[in-house]
């Protein structure tokens, strides 16, 4: 199975022209690859070498045996019976064209990739074909997770055009907590997706400094010519490195304990919270975690999510952040037994 998939689809193209018996120029070839993936046009090379790993190429395995009339200049299969599609994958290569072709799926309808949403279609349309082909019900057996659109992608295709171009972009903009729109002019460095919510970040004009904004609390944005891109030479793995989630805090990282459940362990070891955890002791009762990180909301939030299955040890600070969370929660319900 090859990885470029384009490539797999003229091959499936070119094996769809010269299988049951049929022929095809050079030029039909050429015209039906350039057509089933909206690419004008495709080099003579490309196609040259497509027919010629479909012959001989060992990864692929298909040896197909094409040739070429040399008085019509048509291309056909010696054998009039053989097809690709009887050449099988192995289970780990139909599992990835699955997974593939669905993940283009959970995106082909944001405005981005609305220019691409016919080659897009067409390669989720040729794997389903293969899927029927080859006999295997996988795509019944697999679902991805599903989410509401969320507000703010009609932005992406301006905030990745200004990332590429570095443009400063202008934008009117109101915070959660704001009761009107505010305008921001900001150097775009990054964008960031968590928790289904787009995330623009970028040097701030006004404030001189590295500022984050939700892409759904954007009213207007548009770019901004009249002023000179600033480059920091931010890199987002850096900046990212000691949070959880998107907000990047003032305050220093600083190392945090939790004792979680035997129960609750195993699944934060297999899905750990931050690059720095670490398993440092293994009690009869519980596990405890060692993070380096500055607790940002995001990675309270998830403490508070583990309810009574996880608690701070130290350090006594955040400990008492928490526990006064808690206390706050619990005084909303009023008397309670």
């Amino acid at each position: 199975m090859p990885k470029n998939y384009s490539a797999y689809i003229r091959y499936l193209v070119i094996n769809r022209m010269l299988s049951n018996g049929r022929r095809a120029t050079f030029e039909q070839i050429k015209d039906a690859c350039e057509r089933a993936l909206d690419i004008y046009p495709l080099g003579k090379r490309t196609i040259e070498k497509d027919i010629e790993r479909m012959r001989y190429d060992s990864g692929l395995n298909f040896r197909a045996p094409i040739e070429n009339d040399r008085r019509t200049g048509e291309y056909y299969y010696e054998d009039p019976d053989y097809s690709i599609d009887r050449t099988s994958l192995s289970e780990e290569e139909i599992i990835s064209v699955v997974f593939t072709t669905q993940l283009l799926a959970q995106f082909k309808e944001l405005d981005v990739f609305k220019t691409f949403q016919g080659t897009v279609q067409k390669l989720i349309d040729a794997a389903e074909v293969y899927m029927d082909i080859s006999g295997t019900d996988l795509q019944d057996k697999i679902e991805f997770e599903h989410t509401p659109e969320a507000k703010g992608n009609e932005h992406l295709e301006l905030v990745m055009q200004a990332l590429g171009e570095k443009t400063v972009l202008r934008m009117s903009y109101r915070s959660f907590y704001a009761e009107t729109d505010k305008i921001h002019m900001l150097h775009p460095y990054y964008l960031k997706e968590y928790r289904n919510r787009w995330y623009l970040i970028g040097y701030h004009e006004q404030y001189k400094g590295i500022r984050t904004f939700s892409l759904d609390r954007i009213s207007s944005l548009e770019p901004e010519h009249g002023l000179d891109f600033i480059d920091t030479g931010f890199v987002a793995d850096e900046f990212y490195k000691n949070i959880v989630g998107v907000t990047v805090p003032e305050d220093e990282p600083f190392e945090i304990k939790l004792a979680a459940t035997k129960e609750q362990a195993r699944y934060i070891i297999t899905q750990p919270l931050h690059d720095s955890q670490e398993l440092i002791e293994e009690k009869e009762d519980e596990v405890i975690f060692k993070y380096f990180l500055s607790p940002t909301f995001e990675f309270q939030s998830q403490i508070l999510g583990w309810g009574d299955q996880v608690k701070v040890l130290e350090p006594a600070e955040f400990k008492d952040q928490i526990v006064a969370s808690l206390r706050d929660t619990l005084s909303k319900y009023g008397d309670c037994k």
